[in-house]
Formats: C-alpha cells, sequence, structure tokens
C-alpha cells in the first residue's frame, strides 16, 4: 500500500505556499526555523504542524506545514485549531493563582473549602497539593482515556475517580494526575462562583486575546479544526475518537498555536498573576521529605544554560503538543501537531534556542 505520508518534497512545496501570519522575524531566522520544521516532518512522519513564536512577549511568527486533513488535502496554517491536551493545565494554573491573588481562594485550606461533598481520604488534599501533582488522586486507567461519555459539567466526571483510594498520602510524592486538575476546575468554580470554562475565557483568554481558545467539543462546528492521526508502522491511519469533556481542566480546550503564544506573552508581561505569584507558578517544588521536584504549579521547569525555561507538553488521541517559554528573555514557542506520540519538544526546545541566540540583544533580558 502507498504510503500516506508526505514525501520530503511536498513538505517542501508546502512550505513554501504556507500563509505567515508575522513577519517581524529576519528573513534568514524565517529560513531556518522552515528548515527545521521540514527535517521534523520528514522524520516524524506527521502529517501537518502548526509553530508559533513570541518574541520580547508579543505573537511575531505563526505559520502552518504539511496538511491539517489529509483525506480532503487542507493545508495547515496559522488558523489551525488543536486540541491543547495537557497544556490545559496550565490555564487551570493560572486561574487559581488569580484567585489566590483576588484573596479568594487559599492553596492551604482543605479541597472541602471549595468543592463541598468530594469525599474526605486519609489526609486533607488542598490545592497547593493538586497543582504540584502531590495530592495522591489517580492518573487514568484502563481505557479511561478512550471515553466517549459527554459531561457537562466539571463535577460530572468525578465519579470515575473521586472514591478510589489515594496513591499515597498527599505530600509524599509526585505523581502525575490529569483528575487532579478536575478538582481544581470544580475549585475555581466554589470560589470565584462561575462556571469553569467561562471563568478562564472571561479571566485569561480575553486579556490574553485568545479569541480561538474554547472547549474541546466533538458536536460543535469548529471552524479549522485540524484532523487528528496515530501511525501503525510506517501506516497513517486516522486516530480515534474521544470526547474529552471529562477533563477540560486537565486536557479539554483547543485553539490555534499562536493563541498559546499569546497566553505565554500575557502571562510573562504580568497581565494575568501579580509578580510574586508568578515567581511561585515558576518555582520548582519539593515533596514532604524535601525532594526537589521540576514542577511548579501547573507548569514544568527546566534550567539550559542559565536560562530558565517554563514548559507544558500536550498528548492525547489525535495530537501531541508543547509549549515553551523564557521569562528572561521573553521568548515562546509553541507547536502543535496532528500526530499522536510525535513528540514535538524536541522540535520547540530546538526553535526557542534558535531564536533566542539570533533574534534576542542580550540588553531585552530581564
Amino acid at each position: 500500500m502507498k504510503s500516506t505520508r508526505p514525501a520530503l518534497a511536498v513538505v517542501v512545496l508546502l512550505l513554501l505556499l504556507a500563509v505567515t501570519a508575522r513577519a517581524e522575524l529576519p528573513e534568514d531566522l524565517r529560513r531556518k526555523i522552515d528548515e527545521r520544521v521540514a527535517r521534523f516532518l520528514e522524520k516524524s512522519g506527521a502529517p501537518g504542524i502548526s509553530v508559533a513564536i513570541g518574541v520580547d512577549n508579543e505573537l511575531c511568527f505563526e505559520q502552518g506545514y504539511g496538511l491539517a486533513d489529509v483525506e480532503n488535502q487542507v493545508p495547515a496554517s496559522a488558523e489551525s485549531i488543536y486540541r491543547l491536551a495537557s497544556i490545559s493545565k496550565m490555564l487551570t494554573g493560572v486561574a487559581v493563582l488569580q484567585l489566590v491573588d483576588a484573596r479568594e481562594l487559599d492553596l492551604t485550606l482543605p479541597i472541602q473549602s471549595y468543592v463541598p461533598g468530594f469525599p474526605e481520604k486519609q489526609a486533607p488534599i488542598t490545592c497547593d497539593l493538586l497543582l504540584k501533582h502531590q495530592s495522591g488522586i489517580r492518573h487514568y486507567k484502563g481505557t479511561e482515556i478512550r471515553s466517549n461519555a459527554h459531561f457537562l459539567h466539571v463535577r460530572d466526571s468525578f465519579g470515575v475517580f473521586q472514591d478510589d483510594p489515594l496513591l499515597f498520602d498527599p505530600g509524599e510524592r509526585f505523581s502525575y494526575t490529569t483528575y487532579g486538575f478536575n478538582v481544581l476546575g470544580a475549585a475555581i468554580e466554589g470560589a470565584s462562583g462561575e462556571d469553569y470554562v467561562g471563568y478562564v475565557q472571561k479571566h485569561i483568554a480575553e486579556p490574553c486575546g485568545m479569541t480561538t481558545l474554547q472547549a474541546d467539543n466533538p458536536f460543535v462546528i469548529i471552524p479549522h479544526r485540524a484532523a487528528g492521526y496515530r501511525k501503525q508502522g510506517q501506516k497513517l491511519l486516522n486516530d480515534i475518537a474521544v470526547d474529552v469533556s471529562n477533563k477540560v481542566p486537565g486536557g479539554g480546550w483547543c485553539s490555534t498555536a499562536g493563541d498559546l503564544v499569546r497566553f505565554a506573552g500575557a502571562l510573562n508581561s504580568g497581565k494575568l498573576l501579580r509578580p510574586r505569584t508568578l515567581e511561585a507558578m515558576w518555582t520548582p517544588r519539593t515533596t514532604i521529605d524535601g525532594e526537589m521536584t521540576r514542577v511548579g504549579y501547573g507548569c514544568f521547569i527546566d534550567v539550559r544554560d542559565d536560562d530558565r525555561l517554563i514548559s507544558h507538553s500536550g498528548g492525547q488521541p489525535k495530537v501531541s503538543t508543547f509549549l515553551v517559554f523564557s521569562p528572561a528573555k521573553k521568548v515562546a514557542v509553541a507547536v502543535m501537531c496532528n500526530l499522536r506520540e510525535s513528540s514535538p519538544k524536541s522540535l520547540a526546545m530546538d526553535l526557542i534556542e534558535l531564536v533566542g541566540a539570533d533574534a534576542i540583544e542580550p540588553a531585552a533580558a530581564e
């Protein structure tokens, strides 16, 4: 059977035809970006990808490469919308911390203060523990990631996990959990008196200018929504259909790559959180025993060549995504790909290093 993966020549042609929404980056730098994306597509076999880059906390480059829809030969573009997957956790983390800034939520109180009826466990679970993945609430098991149940409200999905025993005493260790962020979504509702989705759209999307950010819904017509794929050996297949309404706070949003960069720029420039709260978000957390993690509040922290990088990846049926930014250099990169398990982190890290070295003057660093 003939492979549906675009040949390198087709990839290069699509690179030339892709529409660029911003042209502030130097031409030689844009060419280097195109070359790196072409290599990524060829190596990964991904049908399509959208890349956005911010410099000085402003979106300056967004472009699509390859195909957003293979069956209908629709090119990926700056307008292509992908599932954020777990990058959604960064939105939820910021929403929680906004309520802390407003003195409407206390990170140290038992979660029942904001989510009445959540079962009590062997020790109190707090928003602090949930944000840093130390609550002991489990992640998916079995086929739960393939859920096609549709939920209208954040708390509707709690029955899947809330009565299960904790994996460990809260604070004892790190264990990544999407369900824990569902609980944070409910805490946002309890503290703010607003619907979770409405809160994020009003207090995060609007200030950032994120016009495409929305909860992913299989029943809603979303213009420019990219199709999603998986690979079986070298064969490209349509990925399975799943309904992510069971985990909107932890993995159920969608948007363009450009809107993710707008979010990073607004966050870094202080439009969403106070400086002290931002620093708390970007500080690696320890367990009760003093073990250091690379996890902050709803994000991951790495240091490369003395530069602190804030990031989050996303992976679920139909997509692989990655957002990374440097607070000091004011550079952000978002990569959104319509192939599951395509590892866009390597490309995003390559691009932020490239742009940070070539496009940022030393005086621009804070």
